[in-house]
């Protein structure tokens, strides 16, 4: 007996004194995470989550998820660890990577704020996510990158889509707003939401995480961002499903549209639900990321010349695309 409570003892010792493994957070780092980590309500109820950040200037603000806002002239509260509540409103926000920026009193200055990565960290990096997730308290939920690469997936509140990396992990609701930071307690994204799973499956483990670049841009300049829109969904050819599929010509590569939004410029360049852009510019595109990358490599209101086959046809036709401004179309009614 005496030597099983030796052995115990000197478990329970070493245990104790283990160097931090690879990718973990220390416990200062949880410490002052969690005390810049908030969460936001807005008219009566809780949203999502955020974090304390300090912009060029020296000034304190609140960085969360636009969509947390079914209307930009909405006021929040925000709540801090020790359940002391702030009064905010939109200083400036950015719909193409679904990112707001709170205005807040001076008061918060001494909750501390999170630094920002540099960059998104590579494949399989371990990150974290302090949110309060499911209505709960904020916790501190891992995961890891799995695409560094840009996507972009629709986002409603825009009728546009969101640029966004991709993290694996838990990722249940009201996780949104609440900021990704690697072992060194740096802001290394945003969560946006989550890829819906199977049926019955309400997550697929996959988040949608904004990228720190855009963060820093939003922080510093301080300016509502003006991304260029387009006024539709899109899809690569082979998500259809058979009905649709079996009406094109074989082999063909593109992105269907799908919905098209009344009054805005896909619709104006008189295209159509289940139309398919296979160029932009003379450049095929066969996946969203493509596609978007060209339209947002020039300023709102640039001209694009579209490639497309209209739904049921058999001849492409061209077509000239003026781009709008995600930010001019957020509305209540564009919201869930």
């Amino acid at each position: 007996m005496t030597r099983t409570f030796f052995f115990i003892v000197i478990l329970i010792a070493s245990t104790a004194t283990l160097p931090l493994k690879s990718g973990d957070l220390s416990e200062a780092s949880i410490k002052k995470l969690r005390k810049a980590a908030v969460e936001i309500h807005i008219k009566g109820q809780l949203r999502g989550g955020g974090a304390f950040v300090r912009a060029s200037d020296g000034k304190t603000y609140v960085i969360t998820a636009a969509h947390l806002f079914h209307d930009p002239k909405d006021t929040c509260w925000v709540v801090t660890e020790d359940e002391k509540s702030f009064s905010g409103s939109l200083s400036a926000y950015d719909l193409g990577h679904d990112l707001a920026l709170i205005d807040i009193s001076p008061e918060v200055e001494s909750y501390g704020t999170v630094p920002l990565a540099e960059r998104i960290p590579p494949d399989t990096t371990p990150i974290y996510n302090l949110g309060p997730a499911l209505h709960r308290r904020t916790l501190l939920l891992s995961g890891s990158v799995a695409d560094s690469r840009i996507s972009y997936t629709d986002f409603t509140s825009s009728r546009g889509s969101i640029a966004h990396f991709f993290a694996s992990g838990i990722n249940p609701a009201l996780t949104s707003g609440g900021i990704w930071v690697n072992q060194a307690g740096a802001i290394v994204g945003l969560q946006h939401g989550r890829l819906i799973g199977d049926k019955g499956a309400p997550s697929s483990g996959i988040s949608m995480v904004s990228p720190p670049q855009a963060i820093k841009t939003l922080l510093h300049t301080r300016k509502t961002a003006e991304t260029p829109g387009i006024g539709a969904y899109l899809w690569e050819v082979w998500t259809a499903n058979h009905e649709i599929l079996k009406e094109l010509p074989k082999k063909t590569e593109g992105l269907i549209l799908n919905p098209v939004f009344k009054g805005r410029p896909i619709e104006q360049a008189g295209l159509k639900a289940l139309d398919v852009i296979v160029a932009v510019d003379g450049q095929s595109v066969r996946r969203r990321h493509e596609f978007l990358n060209l339209i947002r490599s020039k300023p709102p209101g640039s001209s694009f010349t579209l490639q497309v086959l209209p739904q049921g046809g058999r001849t492409k036709r061209f077509v000239e695309l003026v781009t709008d401004t995600l930010e001019d179309h957020w509305r209540p009614e564009n919201k869930n």
